[in-house]
């Protein structure tokens, strides 16, 4: 999720919303006769390279109660930005975790902006100057398409949610190659805070109850959701 400088009410909702998609999602798992506790999630976050280490990536531990996932949120405060942003970093991470014993079902970007092409990374990095990224987790350059292809060979899909029109070729572009899905999230709007809600508990859904997750999903529609989809 990005945590610029624009993202305030992106913050806010997924501040206020956190708890109510571990509740919905347990309460379908539950009815689908599956443990509610059957996912994890974690929250991670990314700027851009005008950030030092700390604050370019953020990342909560893995949770299974809500609460945990909304005390890491209330740590993080929205700064920095600079036109593209760093997502590669966000997926670089997402690669890391899916390397693990565990590995990980999917990823689920947010953000109002594409990722930084080869060149922007190899300018902004310039900034803090390469002798202090030398030094860091992200000594060498990463490169979104790269790490996307890592993703593609692991059949992890990225669902990509675009907050403006500005992030949407390329936000269609990750879901795509990934399989992921994509739609544009008007987290301004009224309904923002529950568009969000939604998007992201469906995903959940899908991918925890496994071959009932299509099922799972319509359960939460005809029990939640007040949009009206159309395929």
């Amino acid at each position: 999720m990005d945590a610029t400088g624009s993202m305030s009410n992106l913050l806010s909702a997924a501040k206020e919303t956190v708890c109510t998609m571990f509740e919905r999602a347990s309460h379908i798992l539950k009815e689908q006769m599956l443990p509610s506790d059957i996912f994890q999630m974690q929250i991670v976050i990314y700027r851009n390279y005008n950030s030092k280490e700390n604050k370019i990536l953020q990342a909560s531990s893995w949770e299974t109660k809500a609460n945990n996932l909304r005390a890491f949120l209330n740590t993080i405060n929205p700064e920095g930005g600079w036109g593209r942003e760093a997502i590669e970093i966000g997926l670089w991470h997402a690669v890391k975790k899916s390397e693990t014993k565990n590995s990980i079902s999917q990823v689920i970007l947010i953000g109002d902006a594409p990722p930084n092409t080869q060149a922007d990374v190899n300018e902004k990095r310039a900034n803090l100057g390469q002798a202090y990224w030398k030094k860091t987790r992200f000594s060498k350059p990463i490169y979104y398409e790269y790490e996307l292809q890592k993703l593609k060979e692991k059949n992890i899909p990225v669902h990509a949610f675009y907050l403006i029109s500005y992030a949407k070729s390329d936000f269609r572009k990750i879901a795509k190659e990934t399989g992921g899905r994509y739609e544009y999230l008007d987290i301004h709007s009224s309904s923002g805070a529950e568009s969000l809600t939604d998007f992201v508990t469906e995903e959940i859904l899908r991918s925890a109850a496994g071959d009932q997750g299509d099922d799972a999903v319509e359960l939460y529609r005809s029990k939640y959701s007040k949009k009206t989809y159309t395929f």
